[in-house]
This record gives structure tokens, C-alpha cells and sequence, in this order.
């Protein structure tokens, strides 16, 4: 199950109300360019190792025995990030099934035996449970709410 962000807001919104302004006006390049927006900022927040709001994550475990960064141990999660054209919006997120506990956390439990046994690092661990801290990467905060403005109103006066 991907993970996605889903932009929803009262009346009061700016971007609410530019998108009801553009109702009939073709969206689908203004829709792409936000999205692809979406992605590069969340890319970025893998790149300073934050969430939305500049909060840094939490290091992972693997990190901080292996020197590495959070989050981009294969890099697969940083590639899995993408955006989709809808017919009324836009959407960005993951298609990696361990970015829904990357992003809101997990408590992992073994579901046979009593531990969970993995590799870090060339080492063998064997653990009854790993609690993961959430990692949000997901977001839209006022410099992306600015910048989306910012592409709306170029396609509006272009």
C-alpha cells in the first residue's frame, strides 16, 4: 500500500480558492509541475534528514552504526518518490510498502517465533521487538503552500 499526501482545506484557503477559480481552464501542466514540486521538496527533506516543519528525524539505528543517513540505506524509498496527474489535482508519495512506517512509525512484533532477526551492518541481531519512530516526509508547509501559489498564479497569468 502506497503512501500518499492529499491536500484538503476550508473555504479559507488561497490555494482552494484559486484552484475554484480555475474551474474549466486545463490544469493537467499546472497539476504536473505541482507535483513534481511535491517530489523534489520531499527529496529534500530525505537530503537534510527532516520532516515538513525542519524538525530533524531521529537517526536510525543502521545510520548510526553504519555512518549513513536515515532513510537512504538502498535508496529505494528516495526513488520510490512520485507524482500523479489527476483529473482535479495532484498527488506525491511513496509506492514502497515500508514508507507508511517510515512516515507514522511502527511498533514490529515477530509474527512466528519469539524474535526478529536481522542484518546490520554484517552483524546479526536478534531482538523481541524494534519500535520505529515516525519520520514524517510527507508535508506541505508555507514554503511549499508558497511555491504551489507561486506555479498557480504563473499558469493563471500565462
Amino acid at each position: 500500500m502506497p503512501i500518499a499526501i492529499s491536500l484538503q482545506a476550508d473555504g479559507e484557503s488561497a490555494i482552494i480558492k484559486l484552484f475554484e477559480h480555475l474551474l474549466g481552464y486545463d490544469q493537467k501542466a499546472m497539476f504536473d509541475e505541482i507535483g513534481a514540486y511535491g517530489v523534489s521538496s520531499t527529496e529534500q527533506r530525505f537530503l537534510e534528514q527532516s520532516d515538513v516543519n525542519g524538525n530533524p528525524w531521529k537517526q536510525s539505528w543502521r545510520a548510526r552504526l553504519q555512518g549513513g543517513e536515515t532513510g537512504r540505506d538502498t535508496g529505494q524509498l528516495l526513488s520510490g518518490l512520485h507524482h500523479n496527474v489527476l483529473s482535479n489535482g495532484v498527488e506525491w508519495g511513496s509506492d514502497k510498502q515500508y514508507s507508511i512506517p517510515f512516515h507514522f512509525g511502527a511498533h514490529i512484533v515477530p509474527k512466528t517465533g519469539q524474535y526478529l532477526v536481522f542484518n546490520v551492518g554484517g552483524n546479526w541481531r536478534k531482538v523481541k521487538e524494534v519500535t520505529n519512530p515516525p519520520r514524517p516526509f510527507l508535508g506541505i508547509n508555507q514554503e511549499d503552500d508558497e511555491a504551489i501559489l507561486n506555479i498557480i498564479g504563473r499558469h493563471l497569468s500565462g
